[in-house]
């Protein structure tokens, strides 16, 4: 099937969704020459073909709909349909050895297995409610080690072969692909006689309620999908969540990519929330329609342009990304980052623990915890090393495993488990894993070290990447 999103018919290619882009702020005429590069197809002309984020403003700033976002979606799915994907890509496929998820289950706790292995057995089951898991819910399971969502616990069910209801997918540019996972997802759902589901992650909520249905016709409103955000503020607007305390403390709210979607309900669901439990919210620069990328989408445009499939720049990339989305919170003044997307709150920690950053990140649904009395199980710190040792694997395995730098083309769409890591990898990655959690790593003088090296480098980083602009767009003028 051929897909075509964006409206040519509507475009007057007047440059407002990269002028007001927050990742390319070009200037206005600049802008105008960039979308017609797109438009003509000059994928090497044009700066937000290898820089967009996915963060989907320019979307929402159209003053036409013509969509922008979704024609660099269409220019991906190009590439990818003719040269494939560079093979670092794996590590977000769930059908792939080495992905993310089984890289990361080496080093998980039992009670955490444990919890992932009974959800997966609820998916062969009929029930008329579920808590959907979601894609990076299932790195860090422990979230769900609540009371708050004690009456919820059994109808939670997922696995990693749901495809995170395809937001991966639609974000890399496989257009495809995300048509098939969501019509395997609406038979499934609609097999398990599904009436009301609750997702852990509110992109996937966003994904089958609004991406999916306005973008390829799949309904899942048999099905009422909604982020458990607002569940969880129902339920202390009625009082049955009660605030036994008041947290009293002041946070900054970071909005992901998906949360722009519907109207941008999500984003006040979650304000509110902690206003609610007595949190004082200051914004940062970037918010609502036009916040950053947390920085792990990041990896998206680090696949595309000469210097793709490299995995050290994609690994800059996306500290470089993660870092600027950190100093904006960082700049408030804020005691904590508040996110409501489990990758968000990953990754967020991620360059937190790298650059030793005295801002604290939360889930909105932990700080309901505090409120309510509760001590959450909050182990981000931990998973953050962890994510660190499987990307050692990962870097490990590009520099020396030939293969591991050749363009490979994505396996069909399965609903089936995740292949089981290979032993020498499970063994590096504990390796791994043992170090970074080590007295080596884990003291005052190597925490401050890495955190100097991990700056420095992103701030060279940001140097380098500011010539490329300067180049392509005086290339441009030229011609």
């Amino acid at each position: 099937m051929e897909f075509r999103f964006f409206r040519d018919d509507l475009c007057d290619y007047c440059g407002l969704c990269f002028e007001r882009c927050p990742v390319l702020q070009l200037p206005v005429e600049e802008a105008k020459q960039d979308i017609k590069a797109l438009v003509r197809g000059d994928t090497n002309a044009s700066l937000a073909f290898q820089w967009c984020t996915t963060c989907n403003t320019c979307d929402l700033v159209c003053p036409v709909q013509a969509n922008p976002y979704e024609l660099i979606l269409e220019r991906w799915h190009e590439e990818h349909q003719s040269k494939g994907l560079p093979a670092i890509a794996k590590f977000v496929f769930p059908n792939e050895s080495g992905n993310i998820w089984s890289s990361i289950r080496v080093l998980m706790e039992e009670d955490e297995l444990s919890l992932l292995h009974s959800w997966r057995e609820n998916v062969d089951s009929p029930r008329k409610v579920i808590l959907l898991t979601g894609f990076y819910s299932n790195l860090v399971p422990y979230v769900a080690m609540t009371s708050l969502i004690e009456e919820l616990k059994p109808a939670i069910a997922g696995f990693e072969g749901f495809w995170g209801c395809a937001g991966d997918a639609y974000k890399l540019g496989m257009i495809s692909a995300s048509e098939e996972i969501g019509s395997m997802l609406h038979t499934k759902f609609s097999e398990m006689g599904i009436e009301k589901m609750y997702c852990f992650m509110g992109a996937e909520a966003m994904m089958l309620s609004d991406v999916l249905p306005n973008r390829f016709g799949i309904d899942f409103s048999f099905c009422n999908p909604e982020p458990l955000d607002y569940w969880i503020l129902d339920k202390l607007n009625s009082g049955e969540i009660e605030v036994k305390q008041k947290l009293n403390m002041k946070v900054t709210v970071h909005d992901n990519c998906l949360s722009k979607y519907t109207g941008g309900k999500l984003q006040e669901v979650i304000r509110e929330t902690v206003k609610h439990i007595g949190c004082e919210i200051v914004e940062m620069q970037h918010n609502r329609e036009l916040a950053l990328c947390c920085g792990w989408a990041a990896t998206i445009p680090s696949l595309h342009g000469s210097v793709s499939g490299n995995a050290l720049h994609m690994l800059l990339y996306l500290l470089d990304s993660l870092y600027r989305r950190l100093q904006e919170a960082e700049a408030t003044g804020a005691r904590v980052m508040v996110v409501s997307c489990h990758a968000c709150y990953i990754f967020l920690s991620l360059i937190k623990v790298l650059t030793n950053s005295k801002v604290d990140i939360y889930l909105s649904q932990e700080l309901v915890q505090m409120a309510a009395g509760e001590t959450p199980v909050h182990r981000n710190e931990k998973r953050a090393w962890d994510i660190v040792a499987a990307f050692t694997n990962v870097l490990f395995r590009w520099l020396f495993i030939p293969g591991e730098r050749k363009r490979f083309f994505p396996k069909p769409i399965k609903m089936e488990p995740i292949p089981q890591i290979s032993s020498a990898d499970a063994r590096r990655i504990r390796f791994f894993g043992k170090i970074y959690h080590s007295a080596v790593i884990q003291n005052p003088a190597m925490r401050g070290l890495i955190s100097i090296t991990v700056k420095a480098s992103i701030n060279l980083y940001r140097g380098s990447l500011a010539r490329k602009r300067r180049r392509m767009i005086s290339k441009r003028i030229k011609e």
